[in-house]
C-alpha cells in the first residue's frame, strides 16, 4: 500500500496544536484549558459563515491547517461552511489583530467550492507564543464529492454519497455512511470507516494509530499502519492487502470465492475468523511464534488435521479452497478461527 508521508510545516509564528487531541475526561480537558490560558492568554473567537448555491455534481475542496473539520451530507442544493477562528495571545489587542490576519479564502467555480485556511507567515511585530486554529462545520448536498486535507485536527465525514477523500497529518479520520469513499488516511491518529461501499479500491492508512473498519462493501481494500492495530469486521471484500509493522491484525468476515486475502505484520499477531463452510487455500507462516488452524487443513504433500502447538508453517487447503489466504508474521502468532 502506498501511504505517503508528507512533511507539512506550520506557518511561522503559530504554535499549532491539535484540538482533537484533548482527552474526553472533563477534568483533564479543563486543566489543559487553564494551562493554555495561563501560557498564551485567553481564547479570542470569531465565526465566519458562507453559503453557496450549487447544481448537480457539486464538489467541496477544503484545506485546513489546525482545527477540526466536520462534513455532513443532506438535502438541498447548497454548500454551507461555518468556520470558527480561534486565537490565543497574552495581549488582547494583538489577539484581535491576529484573528483578523487568519483568513478563510472562499472560491466558487460553477458547482465547485474551494475553501482555504491562510495563516500570516509573520506577524507585524514578529512575536511568538501565540496559537491559532480554525474549526469547520460544513453541510453539502448528499451527492457532492468531498476532498478534505488538514494538518492538525480531526476529520469527520458522514452521509456523503459522492467520492470522498479525507486526509490528516495529526488527527483522527472518521468516515461513515459514504458509499464512494476512496481514501481515508492520517499520519498520527486513528482511522475509522463504517458503512462504506466502493466499486473499486478503498485505501485506509495511518502511520501511528489504529485502523478500524466495519460494514464495508468494496472490491479491493488496502489498509495499513506502521505502529497500530488493524481491525476488520463484517466486511464484504474480494481482495484485501493489510499490513502492519508493529501491531496486531484481526479479520472477521466472509471469504468470497476467488477472493485473495493477504495479512502481514512484522511484530504482532494475526487472527483470521471465517464462517463455517468457507473454503480456502492457506499459506501461513511465522518466524518467531506459532501457526494454528482450528479448521481442518489438508496439508500439501498429504496429511489432514488441525495444526496445533509450535508449528510455524501451514500450507494446505480447507473445503473447496475457493479463496486464497496468505498470512504472515515475523514476530507473532497466526491463528485461523472458526466462527
Amino acid at each position: 500500500m502506498g501511504l505517503a508521508l508528507v512533511a507539512w510545516a506550520a506557518p511561522a509564528g503559530a504554535a499549532v496544536t491539535a484540538r482533537g487531541a484533548v482527552p474526553d475526561d472533563p477534568a483533564r480537558a479543563g486543566w489543559l484549558e487553564r494551562y493554555a490560558e495561563a501560557r498564551q492568554g485567553p481564547e479570542t473567537v470569531e465565526t465566519v459563515t458562507q453559503t453557496f448555491k450549487v447544481g448537480p455534481q457539486s464538489s467541496l475542496d477544503l484545506t485546513g491547517i489546525s482545527g477540526d473539520v466536520k462534513v455532513t451530507g443532506g438535502d438541498g442544493a447548497e454548500i454551507r461552511v461555518e468556520a470558527t477562528k480561534r486565537v490565543r495571545h497574552r495581549n488582547a489587542a494583538d489577539a484581535k489583530r491576529l484573528l483578523g490576519e487568519v483568513r478563510i479564502d472562499f472560491n466558487q467555480f460553477n458547482s465547485r467550492v474551494e475553501v482555504r485556511t491562510v495563516y500570516p507567515r509573520r506577524s507585524t511585530n514578529g512575536e511568538r507564543g501565540w496559537s491559532a486554529s480554525v474549526d469547520y462545520v460544513v453541510s453539502v448536498p448528499s451527492d457532492a464529492a468531498v476532498a478534505i486535507k488538514t494538518i492538525s485536527g480531526n476529520v469527520v465525514v458522514t452521509s456523503v454519497r459522492g467520492e470522498v477523500r479525507a486526509e490528516a497529518i495529526s488527527g483522527d479520520v472518521d468516515v461513515s455512511a459514504t458509499p464512494n469513499l476512496a481514501v481515508a488516511k492520517t499520519v498520527s491518529g486513528d482511522v475509522t470507516a463504517r458503512d462504506v461501499a466502493s466499486a473499486s479500491t478503498l485505501v485506509l492508512g495511518t502511520v501511528s494509530g489504529n485502523v478500524t473498519a466495519s460494514g464495508l462493501k468494496v472490491r479491493l481494500l488496502e489498509c495499513g499502519s506502521v505502529s497500530g492495530d488493524l481491525n476488520l469486521s463484517g466486511v464484504q471484500v474480494e481482495r484485501v492487502a493489510a499490513k502492519s509493522v508493529s501491531g496486531n491484525i484481526m479479520f472477521d468476515a466472509p471469504l468470497a470465492k476467488g477472493g485473495r486475502y493477504e495479512f502481514t505484520t512484522h511484530s504482532g499477531d494475526v487472527r483470521v475468523t471465517v464462517p463455517a463452510g468457507a473454503g480456502f487455500e492457506l499459506d501461513a507462516n511465522t518466524f518467531s511464534g506459532s501457526v494454528r488452524s482450528d479448521l481442518p487443513v489438508t496439508l500439501r504433500g498429504g496429511g489432514q488435521g488441525r495444526e496445533r502447538g509450535a508449528t510455524r508453517t501451514i500450507r494446505g487447503t480447507h473445503g473447496d479452497a475457493g479463496a486464497y489466504l496468505a498470512v504472515r508474521s515475523f514476530n507473532g502468532s497466526v491463528v485461523i478461527l472458526k466462527k
